[in-house]
């Protein structure tokens, strides 16, 4: 089996089959990564999308509504077949992202998916025949989206949770927007980078290098805090919840998510192809489930 070269093309520069044929689930971080690097607003590229089952990444803004997830924006009509909004069509056929540089974490994993610390292709891909080197699931580089797409999705859950027990410990008749949402987004992930840069450039990427895929291993949340010093995701794990506590003080810590999470729910941010089954929203607001 040939090797991938040291610096392959790179079919994703204009592409964009896949940026028209799924629905783009994103994490806390993304959203904060583009909205501060881009200078856009949430609500300029964001959809708020109802649960059918709840996830993980579902945020509630009452007591009574569904859960949603975030996904990003589509050209004209709210459909997996749509172009992303931040597609540019080039000359020709071609087209590529206009945000590149800072899309979510799960384009950056795409087309790869990984089991067993195994990467290996999705079914399915869209991607052009031949586009990639046979050897190409072997590059360090995928291993280390994959890690840091569940790094982001396993911090964004614990987020989450924090919004929602703040909901469910409001009144009953109370009601939360989705600007609300994205300003708690936007100031919880201003301090966890603030946290990053303490910890360092160096530091954070042997973090990432340990963060644990699928299976996930076994972590006793009773002694977690035991375990930490000698598990570098599992001690910024819950170094980067001090930081989330921070917010609403007047509510207690909640178990940790992803201690908790069972193994068929450990990441629940669907991959593309999962989420473009889901009930769409609209841009700025939210769309209320069918009865």
């Amino acid at each position: 089996m040939n090797e991938s070269p040291a610096f392959p093309q790179n079919p994703c520069a204009t592409c964009g089959a896949c940026c028209r044929s799924y629905i783009v689930p994103v994490s806390g971080y993304d959203i904060w990564l583009i909205s501060s690097r881009q200078r856009l607003s949430p609500e300029q590229f964001l959809v708020a999308c109802p649960q059918a089952e709840p996830g993980l990444d579902g945020f509630h803004l009452d007591h009574e509504s569904p859960a949603f997830g975030l996904a990003l924006d589509k050209r004209g009509e709210f459909e997996p077949t749509k172009p992303c909004v931040f597609l540019v069509q080039l000359g020709g056929e071609h087209a590529r992202c206009g945000v590149y540089e800072h899309r979510p974490a799960v384009c950056r994993a795409y087309p790869m998916s990984i089991w067993k610390q195994q990467v290996r292709f999705m079914d399915n891909i869209l991607c052009p025949p031949n586009s990639w080197a046979e050897g190409e699931v072997r590059r360090p580089s995928w291993r280390a989206s994959m890690q840091r797409l569940y790094m982001h999705l396993d911090i964004y859950h614990e987020v989450v949770a924090r919004w929602n027990a703040r909901v469910a410990r409001a009144p009953s008749n109370a009601e939360f927007t989705l600007h609300e949402y994205f300003s708690y987004l936007m100031n919880v992930y201003d301090r966890l980078a603030a946290f990053d840069s303490v910890v360092g450039a160096e530091h954070l990427e042997q973090i990432e290098t340990s963060w644990p895929t699928s299976p996930r291993p076994d972590v006793d949340p009773a002694t977690a805090q035991e375990q930490r010093n000698h598990l570098p995701w599992l001690d910024y794990l819950l170094a980067s919840r001090d930081v989330i506590d921070q917010f609403y003080p007047e509510i207690a810590p909640q178990p940790v998510v992803t201690l908790l999470a069972s193994e068929s729910r450990a990441v629940t941010s669907k991959l593309p192809r999962e989420l473009a089954e889901k009930q769409g929203g609209r841009k700025g607001r939210t769309k209320k489930a069918a009865p």
